[in-house]
């Protein structure tokens, strides 16, 4: 190996500082540029008159979340789009002008993960914590979104207006988080009940999910049916004089309906279904005064046709009474 002269140290040094020198020149324009980019992907601060796919984005949220009532995203931000803001921003506590700025955006982009029937975790803790601040739970806080953490929902989105499933989705966690400061449930339930049809709302609900569970599946007629039977029940002195008393019966330790024992009750009905059990809770009676069905494919019903009267059948579905 050959000894390093003077002038060759003196050029090593020089290219050891042109080298560092480089880097931090490298370094320094990848922050600005770092910088440059988060800035672009900052959300805009919108507000009455702007424009452009933000807007939509915005609609599109806030229409999700069930303050945006326009059959649309339009891209514009008029007083439609400001009112549904304006709304959203006083359900979560901020401060109410109407604009888009970073405490909204950061509160729009807040995700809820859709809790139902059958889950368990600290997420259900929370959402029945908050349910029993509202007045509408009234167990232990358990962990399990069992019947009564269902029934909790329902009754939550029943007084405050929102579609009812018995899920807690982004709509119904959004209005619930953002109800502390507001009055209760309970209250508003109260109130409304005496001056409006909520208690129909929860009936027809329930209607349309006993009529999902039995007759999905078979003609719209069918699923009227039905709805019919249990309306007919509700009607008898022989049976529980609500829709869901009727469909929560028991014999001894069997349910009168399957779905109950098997656990399909708890769906979200479909369209139809809400359909015809609004058609059955209005006065639609395909099958007259009938008070038993059953499918002759899937259960002999010795008993219903040993003492009973056949009325006549649809679909699947034979009815008697």
């Amino acid at each position: 190996m050959g000894v390093l002269t003077g002038a060759t140290k003196g050029k090593q040094f020089v290219a050891i500082r042109k080298y560092l020198a480089a880097i931090i020149i490298i370094g320094i324009l990848v922050t600005i540029l770092v910088g440059t980019v988060a800035e672009a992907k900052a959300e805009p601060v919108l507000k009455l008159g702007s424009r452009g796919t933000a807007v939509s984005q915005v609609q599109q949220d806030l229409k999700g979340l069930g303050y945006f009532n326009y059959h649309q995203a339009t891209g514009y931000f008029g007083t439609i789009t400001q009112d549904a803001v304006k709304a959203f921003q006083k359900s979560r506590g901020l401060a109410v002008d109407g604009i888009v700025g970073p405490q909204t955006w950061a509160a729009l982009n807040k995700t809820y993960t859709t809790l139902k029937f059958g889950m368990r975790g600290d997420a259900v803790v929370t959402l029945q914590d908050a349910l029993k601040k509202q007045g509408v739970f009234y167990a232990s806080s358990t962990g399990y979104y069992g019947k009564l953490t269902e029934d909790a929902v329902i009754r939550y989105q029943i007084a405050k207006g929102l579609r009812i499933d018995g899920i807690a989705g982004p709509e119904t966690q959004a209005s619930l988080f953002g109800a502390a400061n507001s009055q209760s449930a309970s209250k508003v339930a109260s109130t409304s009940r005496a001056n409006s049809g909520q208690d129909a709302r929860a009936d027809i609900y329930w209607l349309a999910r006993i009529i999902h569970a039995e007759a999905r599946g078979e003609s719209y007629k069918g699923q009227v049916a039905v709805g019919n039977v249990v309306l007919n029940r509700v009607k008898s002195p022989l049976f529980p004089n609500s829709i869901y008393g009727v469909i929560f019966e028991y014999t001894g330790s069997v349910p009168q309906f399957s779905p109950v024992e098997d656990g399909s009750i708890y769906n979200t009905p479909n369209s139809s279904a809400m359909k015809a059990a609004e058609e059955a809770y209005n006065g639609s009676r395909p099958v007259g005064d009938a008070t038993y069905f059953f499918n002759p494919k899937k259960a002999s019903g010795s008993w219903i046709v040993k003492n009973k009267t056949y009325v006549t059948t649809i679909g699947n579905h034979a009815f008697y009474r």
